[in-house]
């Protein structure tokens, strides 16, 4: 047991330390461009809604050198009319969403086409802060060449990024801590409450089993950095189990208690199905230490006659959550499945888990 638990000291230990590392090294800024609303009274100008931010985003990357990813998923822009909570609400699934891609803006934005002119408005949030910024307002004739317009767009957007940006180094200029905080972001800390089905041969002889889950998930990005969607959600996690049951409630000769601590590294996917709702996907191969407690009197307890056996075997989990995001908390759950490798019969167990997570 003690083992075990200095390996995975050791192993959170090293991710940490490479996290910190990256962090001080410089990375590109990163932006997210949503698909624009169309706010036209026709539909003959749809195709707008994806020209537009495919035109911004490579425009960005060949201009300014920024790291551009589009997002397929339209969000109109922010006016001035929306509502507190609306705007809060808006602001809030940004900030979440750039924050799973380790991206630094948002950009979103609306267009209308009235009378042969298109009338462009854009809007930058900066994920860290929430912050909402008008970058531009464009209006000019249809027949207008598309990148003369894009033109226009980006120089504004560039010149607004350009000040936060600099506003941004200003303000952690002043902290000497900067590094070590920045190394933490996007970070999750994850904890479930499992109720475990014992399957096979195990489930005559326990019930009533409990598991307790613990995750530290560090981002795959922080050592391997891609401008892949499935790199920028994919998680690696060191992850603790523990689960325990008794017979108390079968029918039984003796006292019988079964404790198992597992340790792993997780490999977590998130997959996004609505700006607030995530798909997780787990798979965690580990290491696992086995104590079987048996009472050989009536009255058991620790200084009452019993026998004690242990082992070390390997196990393997899988599990599948849906995520509900409220800012950075998150509300987990799902089902899993878990199977320790004993010699001559294997422990498995299929479970219900419900959840608390954090990403920093």
């Amino acid at each position: 047991m003690r083992c075990i638990k200095i390996i995975y000291t050791l192993l959170l230990f090293i991710f940490i330390s490479i996290s910190i590392v990256t962090a001080q090294t410089p990375e590109k800024q990163k932006i997210l461009i949503y698909y624009f609303n169309d706010e036209s009274d026709t539909q003959n100008y749809r195709y707008y809604s994806y020209i537009i931010p495919d035109s911004l985003s490579v425009e960005l990357k060949n201009t300014s050198g920024f790291e551009v990813t589009v997002l397929p998923v339209t969000f109109k822009y922010i006016s001035s009319q929306v509502a507190g909570e609306e705007r809060a609400n808006a602001v809030a699934i940004l900030t979440s969403r750039g924050k799973e891609v380790s991206a630094n803006f948002s950009v979103i934005g609306s267009y209308k086409v009235e009378k042969n002119i298109i009338h462009i408005r854009t809007q930058i949030c900066n994920i860290a802060s929430g912050e909402i910024v008008d970058a531009d307002e464009t209006k000019e004739k249809i027949g207008a060449l598309i990148y003369e317009i894009i033109d226009k767009i980006t120089s504004k957007i560039n010149k607004e990024l350009q000040k936060t940006i600099a506003a941004e180094k200003e303000k952690l200029a002043t902290s000497p801590y900067n590094n070590f905080y920045s190394s933490f972001r996007n970070i999750f800390i994850s904890y479930s409450y499992n109720f475990l089905f014992l399957a096979g041969d195990w489930e005559n002889i326990y019930n009533d089993t409990k598991m307790s889950t613990i995750c530290i998930g560090i981002p795959f990005s922080k050592i391997y950095s891609s401008n892949t969607t499935f790199i920028n959600t994919l998680y690696l996690a060191p992850t603790w189990k523990l689960f325990s049951t008794n017979n108390h409630d079968i029918s039984h000769t003796y006292d019988t208690y079964l404790s198992v601590y597992m340790g792993g590294i997780s490999f977590v996917y998130f997959y996004p199905l609505s700006p607030l709702i995530d798909v997780s996907i787990r798979i965690e191969p580990g290491v696992s230490y086995t104590n079987l407690y048996i009472a050989l009197v009536e009255a058991s307890g620790p200084f009452a006659p019993h026998v004690t056996k242990s082992s070390y075997d390997p196990f393997i989990s899988a599990e599948i959550n849906a995520v509900l995001y409220f800012y950075s908390v998150g509300f987990t759950g799902g089902i899993n499945y878990n199977r320790v490798f004993y010699e001559g019969n294997d422990l498995e167990a299929y479970g219900i888990n419900f959840g608390i997570c954090y990403k920093l």
